[in-house]
């Protein structure tokens, strides 16, 4: 073999080598010591051995030129390969039965994903693709075996320096007279994967977040000095300081309201307590809706940055959300407070992650090295949505693994909690007392009817029901006792929509389905009286684009009189006030989180006013049970009908706001009893498995969908989605595809596959299942215009 080993096609190994040592220094001063000193061995030899399997006589003759290589593309792999030598020496070396295994699992998966463990590999269990195993047997084996038979030992060791030459002159003793497959496959199943399967339950989830740690670290190092142009646009960073004091001045001195004058007091008692309880890791905010929870939760952030700043920096902090459609406000908050400081936003303070993002950095940085840096999270702050984190959490691929380590050291605020299904209540019990224990988190739980999955976390809020009892903002009219027709309530709303308008009501109803919601706009409309055009109707629901949505919930929140129809879009954390809202039945914390849209600021003469009525279709068909599960309708149900028992015969039965957290903790606490809370996804995650992804986890099996661009409200969309079908190079293409997708999401229209209908009915299909839909078919004041079209979502 010639001198030089390479790496890449322009890289020596050795060179390749040294550049993650470097980028692994500029990783780990973002962390604390605690954390450094947990990885700092294992990411050392991860950084020396992920690619030493590239030794090989096939992979020097490929990387010479990848695009003409002719020979057997599986000769030329080398995660497999490197993996094997990770093992050989630490078997041969006497490492640690885990951190072997921790070794080896990262070593392989560093160009695809972390792999799986077999359930029972002592019982002599069939592999998967992805096991950890599976390359110690059958055809990869023999793969592994004629690679090891090209490479010349003496030769490659002499081409190496210092560490490198040490682990292959180690492979080669370790090789030399020995029946070293099936040494490494009893050492890696008996040792290795037997002493994985001893591990307690919580053991084995700590052990995951630590190997998700070290993952971690090796994937961005790997790429960090491959991906960015300039090398000190990665290593030389700024140090950035947030300050409690932008919060002071940007509050000022609000309105005297009884909301404003609890927020205060709210704020006060929330930085003594966190002051009080400053070394614990998790917390909760339990307040009512109105509370300001944004400002709240960044004045937990603020000072926990002063208090607990290491190598000079303050910690990231990582704020997440449900739903799209706070995210925009959420970002402005942060936005106001920046400006507060003089300071002119870009990536390196605030980072926006999700599909609307335009994936935008800093002035400073160039547009080839943009992606990279925003994929890494390299920022003081980053709101996501519960999609990104999750994946970044509990998801095995590299490409959101490579940002785990993000979640380290981290402040982390999750937002409206009660969206979470029970199903990942067990999980994130778990995972995140892990994760603040291995990587030395912190953890701010918030909601105003918070479920009870996570025991250990510190009320900031003491006395918190002290404040619910305090707000007497709202009374929810229950007109549950016989169902409705739809008909029949688009008849009655339109009966009733002449009085809202005389006296310029703020008036929002919210509907289970786009159907139902559709037709009681369209009743609206058609019953609008004459000299009333001043005063708009807004109809928000996922038939209209996001652009759309977002600009109709900004002109809402001006406070004039107006009409909204909506689907549950709007339900939790979008900051609407309305004085009058009518919802279709739903489980509780979503009535309750409606709830929080009406008399939000206390400012209406006596209480606003949230009816709750139990609307089917013409078939009899309850719209709630076409959206929500049984078990939380029926618990809801039980609930309700108690307060109806109480109530005096002719009586409308109905609660007030002081009354909803007795009632959302009975609901959570029956919700514990009756619904599965994700055992089994736990199990999953602490011992390897595969499961069902995270958008099966969040919203359940989601149907098929068709997606439309409604070109006509981005007209220059067309041609820049034309330049990147032309760009030849797939990674680039496949780069700017990503680029261009915030902007493509907010003029998209999603809907589900029906019988009978065909998207090409409607649109011109383009690429990668994108329509074009055509003019006609969409206004902005409906949404999606389909002559027929009966999808019930």
């Amino acid at each position: 073999m010639k001198a030089g080993i390479k790496s890449h096609p322009h890289l020596y190994l050795r060179e390749h080598v040294e550049q993650v040592q470097k980028a692994m220094q500029v990783i780990t001063e973002d962390h604390s010591d605690k954390v450094n000193a947990l990885v700092k061995t294992i990411i050392e030899r991860a950084a020396v051995l992920h690619d030493l399997g590239k030794i090989t006589t096939a992979f020097q003759e490929y990387i010479k030129d990848p695009e003409h290589y002719s020979g057997d593309p599986d000769e030329k792999r080398h995660s497999h390969l490197s993996a094997f030598f990770a093992l050989l020496l630490a078997m041969f070396n006497g490492w640690d039965d885990l951190d072997a295994l921790a070794l080896t699992a990262v070593v392989m998966g560093h160009h695809s994903r972390l792999p799986t463990v077999p359930e029972d590999c002592l019982s002599g269990c069939v592999n998967t693709g992805t096991d950890i195993d599976g390359f110690l047997g059958g055809e990869k084996a023999r793969i592994v075996k004629n690679q090891l038979r090209s490479i010349s030992f003496d030769t490659v060791g002499r081409e190496l320096p210092n560490r490198l030459f040490a682990a292959t002159a180690t492979v080669n003793l370790a090789i030399e007279g020995r029946k070293i497959f099936r040494e490494i496959r009893d050492y890696l199943r008996d040792n290795l994967i037997g002493r994985f399967h001893r591990l307690s339950l919580e053991e084995a989830v700590r052990f995951r977040v630590y190997v998700q740690l070290i993952y971690s670290v090796l994937l961005e190092a790997d790429k960090a000095f491959l991906a960015v142009t300039n090398p000190s646009t990665y290593s030389e960073k700024r140090v950035n300081k947030w300050q409690l004091e932008w919060i002071t001045g940007k509050i000022g001195q609000p309105e005297r309201t009884l909301a404003n004058d609890l927020r205060g007091r709210i704020r006060n008692e929330l930085i003594l307590s966190l002051m009080d309880n400053k070394d614990c890791k998790i917390f909760s905010l339990t307040a009512p809706t109105g509370s300001g929870k944004t400002l709240l939760a960044a004045t937990w952030a603020l000072k926990f940055k002063e208090i607990l700043e290491f190598n000079g920096k303050q910690p990231k902090t990582i704020v997440v959300l449900p739903f799209l459609s706070v995210i925009d406000q959420t970002v402005n908050e942060y936005i106001e407070l920046l400006k507060y400081g003089g300071i002119k936003t870009d990536g390196t303070w605030l980072l926006s992650y999700h599909s609307l993002a335009d994936r935008s950095y800093s002035e400073d940085v160039g547009e080839d090295d943009t992606p990279f840096l925003v994929d890494t999270w390299r920022s003081d702050i980053i709101i996501t949505t519960y999609d990104q984190f999750l994946m970044t959490l509990i998801d095995p691929k590299a490409k959101y693994q490579m940002r785990f380590h993000n979640l380290c050291d981290a402040l982390i605020i999750f937002d409206e909690v009660q969206s979470l299904p029970c199903r990942l209540w067990r999980p994130l019990e778990k995972i995140l007392n892990s994760l603040a224990e291995v990587g030395n988190s912190r953890i701010l739980l918030m909601s105003a009817t918070l479920p009870p999955f996570i025991s250990e976390a510190v009320p900031l809020l003491k006395n918190y029901k002290a404040y619910f009892a305090e707000f007497k903002r709202y009374k929810v009219i229950l007109r549950l006792k016989e169902p409705i027709k739809i008909e029949q309530f688009c008849e009655e709303v339109s009966e009733r929509l002449k009085e809202w308008l005389t006296n310029k009501k703020r008036v929002m109803i919210t509907m289970n389905t786009r159907k139902s919601a559709r037709m009681v706009m369209k009743i609206l409309e058609d019953s609008r009286p004459a000299g009333y055009s001043d005063i708009p109707f807004y109809f928000i629901s996922a038939d209209v684009t996001p652009r759309d949505r977002l600009e109709k919930i900004k002109r809402i929140k001006k406070g004039t009189p107006c009409i909204v129809v909506s689907t549950q879009c709007v339900e939790a954390g979008v900051d609407i006030d309305m004085d009058l809202v009518i919802r279709d039945f739903g489980p509780l914390d979503s009535i309750v989180q409606i709830a929080g849209r009406c008399n939000r600021e206390g400012k209406l003469k006596g209480r606003g006013v949230i009816e709750i009525v139990d609307i089917v279709d013409e078939d009899n068909r309850r719209y709630s049970d076409m959206i929500y599960d049984d078990v939380h309708l029926n618990v809801t149900r039980k609930l309700l009908e108690n307060i109806t028992k109480t109530m005096e015969h002719g009586i409308v039965p109905e609660f007030l706001e002081e009354e909803v957290l007795d009632y959302t903790e009975r609901y959570f606490e029956e919700l514990t009893w009756s619904k599965d809370t994700g055992q089994i996804h736990l199990e999953r995650f602490a011992r390897w498995q595969d499961d069902i992804s995270v958008r099966e986890l969040l919203r359940g099996k989601e149907k098929y969908q068709y997606t439309f661009l409604v070109l006509e409200q981005d007209r220059s969309l067309k041609d820049a989605m034309d330049a990147v079908v032309r760009i030849d190079d797939r990674w680039q293409r496949r780069e700017a595809w990503k680029k261009l997708a915030g902007r493509m999401a907010m003029v998209a229209v999603n809907i589900f596959a029906t019988a009978g209908f065909h998207p090409c009915q409607i649109a011109d299909e383009y690429v990668n299942q994108i329509y074009l839909l055509r003019e006609g078919y969409y206004k902005s004041e409906y949404g999606l215009m389909v002559e027929g079209y009966t999808e019930i979502l």
